[in-house]
């Protein structure tokens, strides 16, 4: 082999050497170039998940206050309402169970890798979707039951004012000349005009304050009756009283004058009248005088038969007789008999 060859294989050992070399430097770089491309993208793939995540919690968060707002304010005084209390009773049904819904557990970009954080990710928008939805169900069934409760307090309200109404105007009716103070039933006219024009509107506030002021004024309407009544009683009871002081203070000076005055004496002599009767006098008896011992014989005179005032017999109609005039004796009324014993 001659120097020239040898020389020449040589060069072109050295030119592929340096060939390989070259391929070698430029396939070590270009693996080294894909590595830091490959870094590169990766973490800004995970850069890029980590901010979604916290997009994704942020709107958590929006969604979750908005809830735990309505929950525990409107939803939380609503719930108290009863069935008795609204119209319709299934909306305080559906506001219960609406109610004590169980909220999702927490999630959160805690984690590493973008795997990882796309998974919370999704469990977060999930659970966003769900407070959002919950939200719009609850804000709902909080209406409704505020809807009912609203129209039942207002019917109530009217209610309760019409009755006030109808109670007081029959008051007022009922009370005319019966009170003490007139203006207790002027201040119940005026509060029954308002009430009329109040009951058909929608204040059911308004109508239930008037129905209370309604009430307070007829109060005060029988209140003022009762004074008036008392105070008749008590005139009454008055002048009762005088007329009996009165009445006894007179019979007192009755009797003081009757005590002071002395009848004066009379005499009193009974008028009797005798008895119409038929009297006949009996034949005039047959006399004959009594023997006497005398010294000598005495011839008797001649009767009289009472003609001319001589001394027969007279009889009145009480049997006693009126003596005439004897030979003896002349005159005098005797129980039946003359002086000679007849």
């Amino acid at each position: 082999m001659n120097a020239d060859s040898a020389t020449d294989r040589r060069k072109r050992t050295r030119r592929t050497a340096a060939v390989i070399g070259s391929a070698l430097l430029v396939a070590v770089l270009a693996a080294g170039g894909a590595v830091a491309v490959y870094q590169h993208s990766a973490s800004a793939q995970l850069a890029e998940t980590r901010s979604a995540c916290a997009q994704a919690s942020e709107t958590l968060r929006v969604a979750r206050n908005r809830y735990d707002t309505l929950h525990d304010r409107d939803a939380a005084e609503a719930v108290k309402i009863t069935g008795k209390q609204v119209e319709d009773g299934d909306t305080v049904t559906v506001l219960a169970a609406a109610y004590k819904e169980t909220v999702p557990d927490l999630a959160a970009c805690n984690v590493d890798g973008v795997d990882r954080l796309r998974e919370a990710t999704a469990r977060i928008d999930k659970d966003a979707a769900w407070y959002d939805t919950h939200t719009a169900d609850l804000s709902k069934a909080v209406d409704a039951v505020n809807r009912s409760h609203d129209a039942k307090t207002l019917k109530d309200a009217k209610d309760a004012l019409s009755k006030q109404l109808t109670a007081a105007q029959e008051k007022y009716k009922a009370t005319d000349g019966k009170v003490k103070d007139d203006k207790t039933r002027k201040d119940l006219k005026t509060m029954i005009d308002k009430g009329a024009k109040t009951k058909d509107g929608k204040d059911a506030e308004t109508m239930n304050e008037q129905a209370k002021q309604l009430k307070n004024l007829m109060g005060k309407v029988d209140a003022s009756m009762k004074a008036k009544t008392d105070a008749d009683k008590k005139a009454a009871e008055e002048k009762a009283r005088k007329e009996t002081e009165a009445a006894v203070a007179q019979a007192q000076a009755n009797a003081q004058t009757q005590q002071q005055y002395v009848a004066p004496q009379q005499s009193y002599a009974p008028t009797y009248t005798a008895p119409q009767q038929t009297y006949t006098a009996p034949a005039t008896p047959q006399y004959t005088a009594p023997q006497q011992s005398a010294p000598q014989t005495t011839t008797p005179s001649k009767p009289n038969t009472g003609s001319g005032g001589s001394g027969g017999m007279i009889f009145n109609h009480s049997g006693a007789g009126q003596g005439g005039c004897g030979p003896d004796f002349c005159g005098g009324t005797y129980d039946g008999f003359n002086h000679n014993g007849f």
